[in-house]
């Protein structure tokens, strides 16, 4: 890959792309790419002035120039269809597998909490003088799109995802998962599937293995190899005690910080037990932590207008909503509304009982319509399904914020939530709110 010295990004304005084209223009390449409209991300993109296309007849095949595309994007569709053979055209796990042949790999997996525990750790190395490259599916206020080419760049700290087995062909040194649960079954097609597979990581990886014990899942896992841990149990290497504190080796730490709720502080033990094995101390990973400003979406205070909150959250699998729900509502004194968009119909038709459990933690929730992120739809599968107890359809986005300010009162916190773009969803509820005092 070296031999190139511009590329191109299909499907640029997603998070995980993004970080890569921030990755591959701080490293002096010269950076392109597409995507189907135009976003917060694509906007930030262009500041750093890399350029983007919005039309798909603008896409052309050029030699000097390395393509990588994300597993969702048909590239057969473009004018690069007919090439997609050639050596320069890439998908986002081929590249990442390349990538990752010539670095010392700190990667971060698991179903839940993977891209806020990796940009932890990537901040926890900044905060203590090593400049590492990091490339993660977020956003954060210390260093916006996720993606950084290190002076460092011999270690490189990865958001190894599980989605379409991307993980399976990384080469990992140290590895933190974080939890495993049903998803992505419509890759994997089966529970037991999934599970082997983030077992055929772990047993991968050449050197640290950090996981969480509190997940059953990984508590139960049969390896051949020794790991470290982190969990409520005494025996862990690092020990989740009641309140803010953790504990290892019988020494007891307070943990300061602004994120909220115990999946973070779970996150924020893996993230002290990992940088601890690459020589960062306890003491050092939390005064970083207490800096750490959190990432986009995750738990994000958007704002206050006529006395109401709103927040919101990246979450889209049931476990992720419900601890959302849970964290926040421990956070606050008033009532909880939350508007929630369904990401995929194979994830809605999945866990469409799993759902509505969790939004029912929630005051009232809203449903919208689902976010198809490429997918065709199946029939006999909507938002509709979701209507119940507390929680009501409405088709339309744009009709949530009038309901909504008749439903609110001042002390109240509206929660917006899903993987699609319910996240613009926030400011305008904000304009309406303010319209209304």
């Amino acid at each position: 890959m070296n031999k190139y010295r511009k590329a191109y990004i299909l499907g640029i304005g997603g998070t995980g792309m993004s970080s890569i084209a921030k990755y591959l223009s701080q490293s002096g390449l010269s950076v392109g790419g597409y995507d189907q409209r135009r976003s917060y991300i694509t906007n930030t993109l262009e500041q750093d002035e890399i350029s983007i296309d919005f039309q798909v007849e603008d896409i052309v095949y050029k030699k000097d120039t390395l393509y990588i595309f994300s597993t969702a994007f048909d590239i057969s569709k473009t004018n690069l269809g007919i090439h997609s053979k050639k050596s320069n055209i890439l998908s986002r796990p081929d590249f990442l597998e390349e990538l990752t042949k010539d670095k010392y790999v700190i990667g971060v997996t698991g179903t839940h909490g993977k891209t806020s525990t990796t940009a932890l750790i990537a901040h926890i190395f900044h905060y203590n003088n090593e400049n590492v490259s990091y490339i993660y599916g977020g956003v954060t206020s210390f260093s916006g799109i996720g993606g950084h080419y290190g002076i460092n760049n011999k270690i490189l700290v990865l958001e190894a995802d599980e989605a379409f087995g991307t993980f399976k062909s990384l080469h990992i040194d140290d590895l933190l998962v974080t939890n495993i649960d049903e998803d992505h079954l419509d890759y994997y097609k089966t529970y037991e599937k999934l599970f082997h597979a983030f077992q055929a990581v772990i047993e991968n990886t050449k050197n640290n293995v950090v996981l969480n014990l509190d997940n059953s899942e990984l508590e139960q896992m049969q390896l051949s190899k020794k790991v470290f841990h982190y969990s409520s149990s005494e025996k862990s290497d690092i020990t989740l005690r009641e309140g803010a504190a953790i504990s290892h080796k019988g020494v007891e730490f307070l943990v300061e910080t602004s994120m909220i709720g115990k999946h973070f502080k779970s996150n924020i033990a893996g993230a002290i037990l990992i940088a601890y094995l690459n020589g960062i101390s306890i003491q050092d990973s939390l005064l970083a932590i207490k800096h750490f400003p959190g990432v986009r979406r995750r738990s994000e205070f958007i704002g206050i207008a006529a006395g109401v909150n709103v927040y919101d959250d990246y979450a889209h699998h049931p476990t992720e909503i419900e601890a959302t729900i849970t964290s926040l509502k421990n956070h606050i004194t008033g009532k909880l509304f939350v508007v929630f968009q369904p990401h995929r119909y194979t994830r809605t038709l999945q866990h469409i009982d799993r759902f509505k459990t969790s939004l029912q933690k929630a005051d009232e929730s809203i449903v919208v319509d689902i976010y198809p992120s490429g997918e065709a739809p199946i029939p006999g599968v909507s938002s509709k399904n979701l209507d119940g107890e507390n929680i009501k359809y409405i088709k339309s986005m744009r009709a949530v914020p009038s309901y909504l300010i008749n439903r609110v009162s001042s002390g109240d916190t509206i929660l917006t939530i899903g993987a699609g773009d319910i996240t613009l969803l926030g400011p305008q509820v904000l304009k309406y709110l303010d319209e209304k005092k």
